[in-house]
């Protein structure tokens, strides 16, 4: 049986990590891949389990030797997937999620046209807005900017082979829509 690449994607702050972990929870030949960043970690977060946290010589070393199956440089910051990783997923015999921003996505569906690709959208751009800025305690920086980039990035859901709102409160609900469009 061959393995599946799953990617879950859509704008910052509409869930894509929240709903990752509970679709792994429940799916136990899926495994996320563990996405490389050169931002700062984040309260809450480990390194090798949220993010491989890289400095940015390393990760620019993994670019240069062909070592990303995917990377893309976002609010100053590099974030890839390495190739070993989804590599070695694989070959365990897991279906692979990737869960990564729409830059991401677009590369992994050209590098992997066979990944089925799910977008989450929030139920509007003030909700969205109203999440990040809740996540990140009121640190955000670039708000004006996060916002043209979430209106660009919600034009990218036309191309997804499937479109699911996260809706306030209603994680269950979202989790079993992505659920059921994996098994089918």
């Amino acid at each position: 049986m061959s393995r599946k690449l799953y990617i879950i994607t859509g704008p910052s702050g509409v869930g894509k990590t929240t709903v990752a972990m509970e679709l792994l929870k429940r799916r136990p030949t899926l495994k996320k891949v563990v996405t490389c960043t050169t931002r700062k970690i984040r309260e809450g977060e480990i390194d090798g389990v949220s993010y491989h946290f890289l400095n940015r010589e390393t990760f620019q070393q993994l670019i240069d030797e062909g070592g990303m199956f995917e990377w893309d440089e976002h609010y100053e910051n590099l974030y890839g997937s390495r190739r070993s990783d989804v590599k070695a997923l694989m070959e365990a015999g897991n279906d692979v999620l990737f869960v990564v921003d729409v830059a991401g996505a677009k590369t992994i569906k050209e590098t992997a046209p066979e990944a089925t690709l799910i977008f989450i959208e929030a139920e509007s751009v003030n909700q969205l807005m109203e999440r990040i800025a809740k996540r990140d305690k009121g640190t955000t920086a670039g708000l004006s900017q996060r916002r043209a980039a979430i209106e660009r990035e919600m034009t990218f859901a036309r191309s997804a082979d499937h479109k699911v709102v996260n809706k306030e409160d209603k994680l269950e609900e979202t989790v079993d829509q992505i659920q059921a469009l994996m098994d089918a």
